[in-house]
C-alpha cells in the first residue's frame, strides 16, 4: 500500500489504512534493534559512576501505547499518581514491570494496562512492538503498539493514575513536534527528549519511544 508523506500527519488516512501503515512500523524487522535513548543524547555519560547504580538495566517492564481509532486517531497517555514511588507525576504509558506471573512482556504490558486505566485486555488489538528501549533510570522497556476502538472507555486506578489525557496521533508523528531539553542530576548535565503538547510535557523515555514511533512511520511511508 502506497502511503503520503503528508496525509499520516494530517489524520486523512481512514482505518483501513492506518493499520497497515501502523502495523508495518511494530513489524519491520529493524524495529526490533535495541534502542539506548538516553545514551544516544548523552554519550559522554556512558561510563559515568554516578549513572552506574541506575543504568544497570536488571528492571524489566513493558508499556501500551494505545491508539485509540477515532475520527482523528489518538495516543492514550497517564499523568502518573504523586503518589507511586518511581516517576511519580510524571506523563506515561499504561504498563510496569514484568511479573512472575506475566507469560511475557505483552501479557504484562496487557495485564497493568487493566489495572492502571480498566481496558479489557481482549478489546486491545497488539499489532507488534517496537523494540526494548534503555532510559536514564535502570528500566529496559519493550513498548507495544495496540489499538483501541474509538469508543473505548477507561476507569483511572487513583492509586496509579492521577489524570488520563490523549494526544493526536498525528501531531507524535510529526518530527517537529520533538525537542530536547537540558537537565541537571547530581550536578550533571544531560539531555531527554520532550514533546511539549498544550499544558502537558511529554519527557524521557517516553518521549523517546514515541519519537522511535515516528521515525518507524516515517521510514514505511518513505519505502512505499
Amino acid at each position: 500500500m502506497k502511503f503520503s508523506t503528508k496525509t499520516h500527519i494530517n489524520n486523512q488516512l481512514a482505518d483501513s489504512q492506518w493499520r497497515p501503515l501502523l502495523e508495518a512500523a511494530t513489524t519491520n524487522p529493524s524495529s526490533y534493534d535495541a534502542r539506548q535513548r538516553f545514551i544516544e543524547l548523552n554519550p559522554h555519560l556512558k561510563n559515568d559512576q554516578k549513572f552506574m547504580n541506575r543504568y544497570d538495566y536488571r528492571k524489566s517492564a513493558a508499556v501500551l501505547i494505545p491508539i485509540v481509532m477515532r475520527a482523528e486517531p489518538t495516543i492514550l497517555l497517564t499523568v502518573r499518581s504523586d503518589d507511586m514511588p518511581t516517576h511519580a507525576g510524571q506523563i506515561s504509558f499504561p504498563g510496569g514491570g514484568v511479573q512472575k506471573e506475566d507469560h511475557n512482556h505483552e501479557a504484562a504490558a496487557l495485564r497493568e494496562t487493566q489495572e492502571e486505566v480498566g481496558i479489557d485486555p481482549k478489546s486491545i488489538d497488539i499489532l507488534g512492538d517496537i523494540g526494548v528501549h534503555y532510559g536514564g533510570m535502570g528500566f529496559k522497556v519493550t513498548p507495544f503498539v495496540g489499538l483501541l476502538k474509538r469508543d473505548v472507555q477507561c476507569v483511572a486506578c487513583p492509586r496509579e493514575v492521577q489524570e488520563i489525557f490523549e494526544v493526536p496521533l498525528s501531531y507524535v508523528l510529526d518530527l517537529e513536534n520533538h525537542k530536547t531539553v537540558d537537565k541537571v542530576y547530581n550536578n550533571i548535565s544531560y539531555k531527554v527528549f520532550t514533546i511539549p503538547y498544550k499544558d502537558y510535557n511529554i519527557w524521557g523515555l517516553t518521549a523517546g519511544m514515541l519519537l522511535t514511533l515516528a521515525e518507524r512511520v516515517k521510514v514505511v511511508i518513505s519505502s512505499s
